[in-house]
């Protein structure tokens, strides 16, 4: 199986079948995975060992944990790949991904307003689950869009809690000037 693997804009071929794996059509020996815990998983890559945090995020993303960094990747097979290259309807909408409910909760804290500048990793709102406080944080960077819920609603898995919009870099331009007066006019 053919899969295209697409990571901070740059995009590498993964190959899997019974002969084994290929990136880019290179040849690599993997061993396992192994699922350590759920989400975690153990393997070696040419000999070398490896573990990934990986969560799946909407039907062909993943967000991983490697090497004690954080990524965003975007899984797609070749079938996949090859309609969105002929029908630009079925591309991937541009723009920072909405954040949504990873699990069923209540929302006990929103932590940002409409409007507001974000950082990647900056807490957004807490939902409590199972009796546990989960904070959610901003993946990437932009502006706080429509928050869609309210502190005390309850929340099904998937719900869109509230969406990032990408920062414009024309309405982020700022001038500093002195206000205008009526002598500077004369």
């Amino acid at each position: 199986m053919l899969y295209h693997v697409t990571v901070a804009g740059t995009t590498t071929e993964v190959e899997i079948d019974d002969a084994g794996a290929r990136i880019d059509g290179a040849p690599v020996a993997v061993e396992g995975p192994e699922m350590a815990s759920p989400g975690r998983y153990s393997f070696f890559v040419d000999g070398s060992a490896h573990t990934v945090l990986a969560e799946r995020s909407g039907s062909s993303h993943w967000d991983l944990q490697l090497c004690g960094r954080r990524y965003r990747a975007e899984v797609v097979d070749d079938r996949t790949k090859s309609l969105r290259d002929v029908s630009p309807a079925v591309s991937a909408v541009a723009g920072p991904p909405p954040i949504r409910a990873p699990m069923p909760g209540l929302v006990v804290r929103v932590e940002v307003e409409e409007g507001d500048l974000v950082e990647a990793g900056a807490g957004l709102l807490v939902v409590e689950a199972m009796k546990m406080e989960n904070s959610l944080t901003a993946p990437v960077g932009g502006r706080i869009g429509p928050i869609h819920v309210d502190v005390g609603q309850t929340v099904e898995k998937g719900k869109m809690l509230m969406e990032i919009l990408p920062l414009e870099e024309a309405s982020e331009a700022k001038v500093d000037r002195e206000p205008v007066t009526e002598e500077d006019t004369l």
